[in-house]
C-alpha cells in the first residue's frame, strides 16, 4: 500500500509548495474549460487548450520572483518544471487509472538527473513525478482535480498526494429560451359621453 508523503521522498515537495502550485493549476484549468465551452469548440480545442494553458502558466510562474523554488527546465511539449531540484511533468489524465501511460516514461532531463543521483550513490525511491489534472465531466459541471504521483524505476506508483480544494466549473451555460409575448390589442379610449350614447 502506498502511504508515503512527497516530502518523505523529496525534500523539495513540501505541502505549501504543492498547494500553491496545484491551486494555480486548477484556476488555469477552470478558465480554459470556460473558454473552450462554446458551440464552436471541438474535442481538439477542448483537449489542447488546458494543456497549452498549463504550459503558459509554468512559463509565467518560472519568472515570478515570489516563487523562487519553481523554474522551467524545458519548454518542449513534455515541458518539465523544477521544484527546487525535483523535476515534475504535467498530465491531463486520471491519476488512479491513467490512460496516457506513455507520459509516465522519463524524458531525457529526468534520465540525466537519475544518472547523476546514481553516481552520487543516493537512494532513489521515486524517479519520476507527475501532476495529474483530472477533468471529470458530470451534469454540465466539471470538477478538475490535481494529484501528484511519484513513480519508481518500473513505473509503479510509490506516492500519491491529492490536492483537496477542487474547483467546480460549469461546462456550458444553458441558453435561456426566449419567450414570445403576444402583441397587445390597441383600442382607442372612449370618453364617458361616447359610452353613454352607446348605452342609450
Amino acid at each position: 500500500m502506498v502511504t508515503k508523503q512527497p516530502f518523505e521522498l523529496s525534500a523539495d515537495l513540501t505541502e505549501d509548495r504543492l498547494n500553491v502550485l496545484c491551486d494555480k493549476c486548477l484556476d488555469t484549468i477552470a478558465d480554459s474549460i470556460k473558454d473552450s465551452s462554446s458551440n464552436h469548440d471541438t474535442a481538439w480545442t477542448k483537449g489542447c487548450l488546458p494543456y497549452g494553458r498549463l504550459q503558459g502558466l509554468m512559463i509565467d510562474l518560472s519568472s515570478n520572483r515570489d516563487l523562487p523554488w519553481i523554474s522551467l527546465a524545458n519548454k518542449t511539449m513534455d515541458y518539465t518544471v523544477r521544484i527546487g531540484r525535483t523535476l515534475v511533468q504535467f498530465v491531463i489524465d486520471d491519476a488512479y487509472n491513467p490512460k496516457k501511460t506513455h507520459r509516465l516514461s522519463k524524458n531525457s532531463l529526468e534520465n540525466m538527473q537519475f544518472s547523476l543521483e546514481l553516481e552520487q550513490h543516493n537512494k532513489i525511491e521515486a524517479v519520476a513525478w507527475r501532476v495529474f489534472i483530472g477533468i471529470d465531466r458530470q451534469d454540465h459541471q466539471v470538477e478538475p482535480t490535481a494529484t501528484l504521483v511519484g513513480f519508481d524505476f518500473n513505473q509503479n506508483p510509490v506516492c500519491y498526494w491529492d490536492y483537496e480544494d477542487n474547483v467546480i466549473t460549469p461546462v456550458i451555460s444553458e441558453i435561456t429560451k426566449t419567450v414570445e409575448i403576444p402583441e397587445p390589442l390597441l383600442a382607442r379610449k372612449q370618453s364617458r359621453d361616447n359610452l353613454s350614447d352607446e348605452t342609450k
